[in-house]
């Protein structure tokens, strides 16, 4: 019984030490980022575990198993100002040490991150960064930086968020190179040393006017990753189906000049693959060139039309740019419901023809068309583009056709010509008179039948003499309307 009590009281004696052993004995930070941490020894058979909880965590995690008992923890999760805990436990005791906490202090600037790629999104007409994330886990984001020197700045949330697409848009107009400059921080926000200035793709295109000469031109493009293995040129021509590829080496040349096949060419797209040994690539903006030729006339209109029945014509006044000295000057004319334009005149004024207004008269009518349509053109300096003005249109009036033939000369007791009768083209209704007056006024024939004719004779049958006669022929037609016919009449003999 004595044996079994000193027994007793060894074994809980044992429980107390043990208990009260197991504590932390030290623990401070020693260097940036490294803990140290000590304590009592229970045993030499005695393993120890470590556990570890961040201040955004809700749970201890074992970070180590040993049998010393000092450990130094480094971290590779950075923390700005926060305390980490610790507490230890121990293989065959259940008990638990007391937490200590460790103050961290991030004083060491952010690992920068590494370029990857700056390329137009072709898509959206935007250039799109792209680049390897900074090795360091507290990484918060990252700085952009645009200009050289740095005018502006915008933020990327996250650490693997590594892709920024660009608010400027590219077009013909704004096609320029942009210079970007990355870094990174943390949550301290401190932040990397920033990587090299890298820059798009950029592809000039050019003309001389009245050329057939294609100039091309581009930037070397210094940001891709294992270097550059060549840049490639793709262009295509108006009516084309398919790009035309031109490649060339990593060292350039970064000019290439092409003849286009014919003057009349206008328009033109183009753009430029940079691409590496891994086929990563980077592209340029594609533009959409258009040729320029030669300056036109400003304004051009027919601002005038006059028709002439008399002898059938038009006259056009033109009004067009009077600093187009020196150009020739087109007419086109369609006729009633053909809208083909045929050219039916050209002309050119010199500058000892400052006026603003031409004239042309179009003589070349023809009655039996109704509808005349004109406009001008005037071509470029390189006589290859022609300009048009407004179309101007002309109706013409309606031919009359006469409602009466009445015979203007008479010969006395000719069979044929020897008689006095108009002739009327549409129908009559009653109420038809026929007045035959001498040059003093005096009545001397008088006729309600169509039949009877004036013979040269008087009221009694007695001849007249040569001479001019007035007549006045009254008539109501079928269509309910009334006219009156005047004129002269010659009497021969």
């Amino acid at each position: 019984m004595k044996r079994l009590f000193i027994l007793l009281f060894c074994l809980l004696s044992a429980t107390v030490v043990s208990a009260q052993s197991l504590r932390f004995t030290y623990s401070a930070v020693v260097a940036n980022q490294v803990g140290m941490l000590s304590w009592a020894k229970v045993s030499d058979s005695t393993t120890y575990r470590l556990h570890r909880m961040f201040h955004d965590e809700d749970s201890y995690v074992c970070i180590a198993t040993v049998t010393d008992t000092v450990y130094f923890d480094t971290l590779h999760r950075t923390i700005c100002g926060d305390t980490v805990n610790y507490l230890l436990t121990a293989s065959s005791i259940a008990d638990t040490s007391s937490p200590v906490g460790l103050f961290y202090q991030d004083n060491v600037p952010t690992s920068p991150c590494s370029l990857r790629l700056c390329s137009v999104d072709t898509a959206l007409g935007q250039i799109r960064l792209s680049w390897y994330p900074s090795p360091d886990t507290d990484v918060m984001g990252y700085y952009i930086c645009m200009g050289n020197p740095c005018l502006y700045y915008d933020t990327v949330w996250g650490r693997l968020n590594t892709t920024y697409l660009c608010s400027e848009l590219l077009n013909r107009f704004n096609n320029f190179e942009y210079n970007f400059r990355i870094l990174a921080f943390d949550s301290c926000y401190q932040a990397s040393p920033l990587t090299p200035y890298y820059h798009n793709p950029r592809l000039n295109i050019h003309t001389e006017p009245c050329s057939r000469m294609l100039q091309c031109s581009w930037n070397r493009y210094i940001n891709m990753p294992d270097s550059v293995l060549q840049y490639s040129l793709y262009y295509k021509l108006q009516g084309d189906q398919d790009w035309h590829i031109h490649r060339f080496g990593p060292d350039g040349p970064f000019a290439f000049d092409t003849l286009i096949p014919e003057l009349a060419i206008s328009h033109l797209r183009a753009y430029l693959a940079v691409t590496n040994p891994d086929s990563l690539c980077a592209f340029s903006i594609v533009q959409d060139f258009y040729f320029e030729y030669g300056d036109t006339a400003d304004y051009l209109q027919i601002s005038h039309l006059q028709y002439d029945e008399r002898q059938p014509s038009v006259t056009l006044t033109l009004e067009v740019d009077p600093q187009f000295w020196g150009r020739h000057c087109y007419i086109y004319r369609a006729t009633d419901s053909s809208d083909i334009f045929e050219q039916i005149a050209e002309l050119t004024r010199s500058a000892t023809q400052p006026e603003q207004y031409l004239t042309y008269t179009d003589y070349d009518i023809n009655r039996a068309k109704s509808r005349y349509v004109y406009r001008i053109g005037t071509p470029d300096i390189c006589g290859q583009w022609i300009k048009y003005s407004d179309t101007v249109q002309l109706l013409l009036p309606e031919i009359k056709q006469p409602d009466a033939y009445i015979p203007n000369v008479i010969i006395y007791g000719d069979p044929d010509n020897g008689r006095f009768c108009p002739l009327f083209l549409s129908p009559l209704a009653d109420g038809y008179s026929l007045d035959i007056y001498n040059r003093l006024g005096a009545h001397i024939f008088h006729s309600t039948s169509l039949t009877d004719c004036w013979d040269g004779n008087d009221f009694q049958g007695r001849p007249l003499p040569q001479g001019v006669y007035v007549y006045k022929a009254r008539c109501h037609h079928a269509d309910g309307s009334e006219r009156i016919y005047t004129g002269t009449v010659t009497l021969l003999r």
